[in-house]
């Protein structure tokens, strides 16, 4: 009796486990850089992420890019998290557009669990409307113009820079595909291998708000 329940909760669990709709993810050889437009304005992190992958059927749930950012400026260490869910484009998915997602599966998020809600692609992907795959097949992220990047670094007589970069493809609540730049020469900077993950290291890093 005991071992028939164990199987049936065993597959119950197995039955709600997330599982991809996507397939066969390439995330091709991107480059992040900072750079700034012209003398005196803000730095920006900018560059383009190309991203190819197939899918089972014609259409599925959205997948999310979720770009981290190590930067380093005036000796200060900071980690900006972006998700993209549009090709062509630097503009990140805001609050209200996942919380909408939440609203529209019924799912409720108590107040203090929201901020780790959004910063969640685990948590929010398996919400997210279904599109067709003729978008994301050979989907590119942002643009190659510099007035147009990820995140905004402020203004600073040198410029900050990129330490590393991590990119990460979710989608129906699974990571799909990572890319993490590389870590040489960065050792004096004793960089744990989390560091991406949202408020994790706040004695280590500052984190920027996610939009």
């Amino acid at each position: 009796m005991v071992a028939a329940m164990m199987l049936v909760a065993a597959l119950a669990a197995a039955a709600n486990t997330p599982k991809a709709e996507v397939r066969n993810v390439r995330i091709a050889s991107p480059k992040i850089v900072v750079s700034r437009a012209h003398a005196g304005s803000d730095a920006i992190v900018t560059g383009q992420i190309r991203v190819d992958m197939s899918f089972a059927r014609p259409t599925a749930r959205k997948p999310v890019l979720k770009l981290a950012c190590l930067c380093e400026a005036g000796g200060a260490l900071s980690v900006h998290t972006i998700f993209l869910d549009r090709p062509r484009t630097t503009e990140g998915m805001r609050r209200s557009e996942i919380m909408a997602a939440f609203k529209r599966a019924g799912v409720e998020i108590p107040f203090a669990e929201r901020a780790a809600a959004y910063a969640d692609p685990a948590t929010f992907t398996p919400h997210l409307a279904e599109v067709a795959k003729k978008t994301f097949t050979a989907a590119v992220y942002g643009t190659a113009d510099v007035d147009r990047g990820f995140f905004r670094l402020g203004r600073s007589e040198t410029l900050p820079r990129v330490l590393l970069y991590r990119i990460e493809i979710w989608q129906n609540g699974v990571r799909v595909a990572t890319y993490e730049s590389s870590r040489a020469g960065l050792g004096p900077y004793d960089i744990p291998a989390d560091w991406h993950v949202w408020k994790k290291h706040p004695q280590k890093f500052t984190y920027a708000d996610i939009r």
